[in-house]
């Protein structure tokens, strides 16, 4: 509109302002003293002609001259009421209020002390009732000086943190239309630098732990952070803490545990901040920006899930038809190669049988290993990588137990070896029923770690331990199996268990040279 962009609202209120306080102003002054009728109409006529052009003028020009007037007509209103000690002095300096669009908030103040200064001096030289009875508000003058400065102060101030958190939220609803258009690859950060603007400049990190076990691994302090809270989960769902940093510094963090609308934690925020140091405001922006992070997060766990059952269901199809197929002819084969075996005339049989039984072994041959390849098409852990499965097979084995698992993944390999992944697989399965059924403990650790050279698992609880070399002479909760299955991929098995101490299982696994490590 004109100055400072002001809207038609506020203008609205400043003159239904104005007029309430003149009417006030009036009716106090008539209770006590006579007024003549000539002034109370021209006062009253004065007010409307201002209200009119103050609400129709549209230039900075016409503005001002608007505003000087009425001042002027103010003045002369003070000295014919009273002066200083009229009942429309809280009036009349609503009439400098306009001033504001004009300028800044520095040239404003100047304003206003000049105004408050020369008024005593005005209302001395103009005719009208003052004198002796304005030297003794003075003291009454002053103070309404000082609560007029600090009611704009107030103003001022909040106006300020309007706007800021204004430009805050518009922020974040911009934000909405990147979301949607950027790969989450780039949403994660982009949220953490929104949030660190939102936050005043505050260090922000997003831990995702689903985003290690996928490849997708954002940085070292990232990762750093992720396996410590695995290791050491929150106690509270929102918490300040002092957690230690990469270089052993202890680092104060507002930790915010994040929930999915199963009530399943996928991570945790950490905003750098000192106990009590976020205000509500903060927290409301991060509640604004988490809740597009936690529907970003709904969405990608349908699409992985839909994408896993339509592997599923395309694998059981492929299966099926080489079943139908393939393996059918393969058998119908060798059914015939059994007949042609036992048909060979006897004078032929010599020469022709060692052919025909090279032809079937081959034959037999082909149908194992489309047997093994349909058992490996609808093996379920083919169809999800071994990280993911793990943790499914976690939260399966102690979902209705008192036992909290705690599942940390160091390296990410994008292929490896089925019997590699078959045996860590039951090796965490075994072991983790064990801790469940006989343990009695209330935490089941796992960590796999995987380099270039070797997969290292680990298992470990805090339960009641057990006298090792008696379980294992008497080949109870699966060691010997356990073992077996490490040994034959040239893997070593350590079981460490005392009683009330909890047990670690530990096997190491080297991997064939030149299979991806990332």
């Amino acid at each position: 509109m004109i100055l400072q962009g002001q809207s038609q609202a506020n203008l609205n209120v400043f003159v239904g302002c104005k007029w309430v306080l003149l009417l006030a102003g009036l009716w106090l002054y008539v209770e006590n003293y006579s007024l003549q009728p000539e002034l109370l109409l021209l006062v009253i006529l004065a007010q409307t002609v201002f209200t009119l052009a103050y609400l129709q003028v549209q230039n900075k020009w016409g503005w001002l001259a608007t505003a000087a007037l009425d001042l002027t007509c103010t003045l002369y209103l003070l000295s014919r009421t009273g002066g200083l000690s009229s009942t429309l002095l809280v009036y009349s300096f609503a009439g400098i209020l306009p001033w504001k669009r004009l300028m800044g908030w520095k040239q404003y103040y100047a304003i206003v002390l000049v105004y408050a200064a020369l008024l005593p001096l005005l209302l001395r030289w103009l005719p009208g009732p003052t004198g002796e009875l304005e030297a003794s508000r003075y003291w009454g003058y002053g103070f309404l000086v000082f609560i007029f400065c600090v009611l704009i102060g107030l103003y001022q101030h909040s106006r300020l943190a309007v706007y800021h958190t204004y430009r805050q939220l518009a922020m974040i609803y911009r934000a909405r239309t990147y979301a949607a258009s950027s790969s989450s690859i780039e949403r994660i950060p982009y949220t953490e630098e929104l949030l660190r603007k939102a936050l005043d400049g505050r260090d922000v990190l997003l831990i995702l732990p689903v985003w290690l076990e996928s490849g997708k691994v954002q940085s070292w302090k990232h990762t750093y952070y992720a396996n410590y809270l695995q290791q050491n989960p929150p106690s509270f769902p929102k918490q300040y803490a002092n957690l230690p940093s990469p270089t052993g510094e202890r680092v104060p963090y507002y930790i915010k545990t994040l929930t999915d609308r199963r009530g399943s934690h996928y991570g945790w925020l950490l905003v750098r901040a000192n106990k009590h140091e976020l205000t509500t405001i903060h927290k409301m922006y991060i509640q604004l920006m988490l809740i597009r992070l936690e529907a970003d997060h709904f969405v990608q766990e349908e699409l992985a899930h839909s994408a896993e059952a339509a592997v599923s269901l395309e694998r059981e199809t492929i299966a099926q038809n080489i079943h139908d197929g393939i393996a059918q002819e393969l058998f119908f084969i060798s059914i015939q190669l059994f007949q042609l075996k036992q048909a060979l005339p006897q004078d032929a049989r010599e020469q022709m049988l060692p052919h025909v039984l090279e032809v079937e072994r081959k034959v037999k041959e082909s149908h194992r290993d489309i047997r093994q390849f349909i058992t490996e098409l609808k093996d379920e852990k083919r169809k999800i990588n071994l990280h993911h499965a793990i943790e499914k097979l976690l939260h399966r084995v102690t979902e209705h137990t008192k036992v909290r698992p705690v599942f940390v993944k160091n390296g990410w390999t994008p292929h490896e070896q089925l019997e590699v992944e078959e045996a860590i697989y039951h090796l965490v399965e075994e072991a983790a029923n064990n801790v469940v059924k006989h343990a009695q403990a209330s935490h089941l650790y796992v960590n796999i770690e995987v380099t270039s050279v070797q997969w290292e698992v680990t298992v470990k609880d805090d339960g009641r331990g057990m006298a090792i070399r008696e379980e294992l002479t008497q080949r109870h909760f699966g060691l010997e199996g356990m073992e077996n299955r490490i040994k034959a991929l040239n893997g070593t098995l350590v079981v460490q268990s005392e009683p009330g101490a909890g047990t670690t299982v530990t096997a190491c696994i080297p991997r064939e040279r030149g299979v991806g490590f990332v």
